[in-house]
């Protein structure tokens, strides 16, 4: 079955351009269903028919992705575009370390019904009709399979060829990643050590990420967040009462996902960036509190199938805002945790032990 499906996908690839275009009324239920049961909070862009199969392009969270499904509605595999630049770290530096002289033409990320999930790149060597060679990564960025020419021979060729610029541009690239990968650790010393013109040893606060606790949280809950975000890799399991929150970040936007057990998605919690931050609620938030510092603002949104599960309370788009303000004569702060609504308008403080005082 498995050698079935390889083929299937190997001719969607080569043949992808022939697809046909249908109209939504061209689709069976069954395959539409279908497409629901894999995937949720998704765009539908078009449907198409090609090798025998039904195929929806889709976009979640702005990346494209084409669906296969049977005429039975049975998901197949799903191929979604990847920029080179997002590539995982171990997978661009083996391309970069190993094949000197060539360039990728195409990278993709496939996920498959039966679990194995992988990034696939095509390349070939840089000029016009080079033979093309496909590699497969599992979704560590490890080499899993290849027909590419042997690293060795590829290195020794291109060096009896040496173009002296590509080194250094290869080099460059190369020290940049290893820039942006960073330690994982952040070291701040305190301000007065560092006015402090005397010979002592300085107090220095290590941010020590936590341990990644994703062995507590469940198959199901792992499951749909990586339908949800195939590509992101650095994820923090938090556990919250019944409930699961994934923190990470998209696309340089700090995110956290909180999920039922059962792996359903309650809300999306997003970063609001300074200069989105919305001029009436900021108005009100300085007259309230005018000499409080914002360390956290987030805008929090329920998923469509969690709000039809609640039937006692509308669930709407919320604000959340967490500040800190210096207590008088203490070196102390208080932190005080607030919302507002989707409308900009002041809801009040969260949680009984916040409670401030104007």
């Amino acid at each position: 079955m498995k050698r079935i499906i390889l083929v299937s996908l190997l001719l969607a690839l080569s043949l992808g351009l022939n697809a046909q275009k249908l109209r939504n009324s061209d689709i069976p239920q069954e395959v539409r269903l279908g497409l629901e049961n894999t995937y949720s909070d998704y765009k539908l862009q078009g449907w198409y028919f090609e090798t025998g199969q039904y195929v929806a392009e889709i976009s979640i969270d702005e990346q494209i992705g084409r669906v296969f499904l049977t005429a039975t509605g049975n998901w197949q595999f799903t191929i979604f575009n990847v920029a080179e630049q997002e590539l995982p770290t171990l997978v661009a530096n083996y391309f970069l370390n190993n094949y000197p002289g060539y360039r990728i033409k195409k990278s993709e990320y496939i996920e498959d019904f039966s679990g194995d999930n992988y990034y696939r790149l095509i390349i070939a060597m840089k000029g016009l009709g080079q033979t093309e060679y496909e590699m497969i990564f599992d979704p560590r960025g490890k080499l899993t399979k290849t027909n590419a020419p042997d690293p060795d021979f590829v290195k020794k060729d291109y060096i009896s060829r040496l173009n002296p610029e590509a080194i250094e541009y290869r080099q460059r690239k190369m020290a940049e990643r290893a820039e942006m990968d960073g330690s994982g650790l952040e070291i701040r010393i305190d301000d007065d050590v560092k006015s402090a013109g005397k010979k002592k040893s300085k107090d220095v606060e290590i941010d020590v990420p936590e341990t990644l606790n994703i062995s507590a949280t469940p198959e199901e809950v792992l499951t749909a967040f990586k339908k949800k975000f195939p590509r992101i890799e650095e994820v923090e399991w938090v556990a919250e009462g019944e409930n699961f929150k994934a923190l990470f970040e998209n696309r340089g936007i700090k995110t956290e996902l909180v999920y039922k057990a059962d792996g359903m998605l309650m809300t999306t919690s997003k970063e609001v960036l300074k200069e989105r931050y919305p001029r009436p609620l900021m108005k009100d938030l300085t007259e309230r509190y005018p000499n409080a510092k914002i360390e956290k603002f987030q805008k929090v949104e329920y998923d469509m199938k969690y709000r039809k599960t609640v039937t006692d309370r509308k669930l709407d788009t919320y604000f959340y805002i967490e500040l800190s303000e210096k207590i008088k004569g203490k070196k102390d702060k208080k932190y005080i945790k607030l919302t507002y609504d989707k409308s900009f308008r002041y809801q009040g403080l969260v949680g009984s032990n916040d409670e401030y005082e104007d």
